[in-house]
């Protein structure tokens, strides 16, 4: 009983952080302050992927923006790239977007247009808390 009852916690978790993130996207095309961020850091996951297309690997690529207080934020995305021999040394940049009250809150300005990304990430969050809800026998 006890083990049911984790598992459905830790879905319900996963199901509203899916939601959110999907709404967070949203929201952030459509509130969210522009900025110009400068890349600090690209370091490559692991090796190549066994994606079909060979050369493919995963970065995770950093940056850091100046938000409208004044304040320095940093962040950080996961993109997946042909090889790549780039050392970031502070001259590229990168759009993103934030919200001014909480910076900390900010995604590359690219993952916030609308796109399918967002309804499959809301609807998977929302499936998720159905089947938990429909599992414990509340309807």
């Amino acid at each position: 009983m006890k083990g049911k009852m984790s598992g459905r916690i830790l879905i319900s978790i996963i199901g509203v952080a899916l939601t959110l993130w999907g709404f967070g996207d949203l929201a952030l095309g459509i509130w969210g302050d522009r900025a110009t961020a400068v890349i600090t850091s690209i370091r490559r996951q692991g090796g190549e992927r066994d994606d079909a297309g060979p050369g493919r690997y995963t970065y995770q690529i950093g940056y850091s923006f100046a938000a409208a207080d004044g304040s320095r934020v940093d962040g950080s995305f996961t993109e997946i790239q042909n090889a790549l021999y780039q050392k970031a040394d502070g001259t590229a940049t990168i759009a993103i977007r934030y919200f001014p009250a909480i910076p900390r809150i900010n995604a590359p300005e690219k993952n916030t247009h609308l796109s399918l990304r967002q309804p499959v990430l809301i609807g998977a969050g929302v499936v998720l808390l159905m089947l938990v809800k429909r599992k414990h026998g509340v309807e």
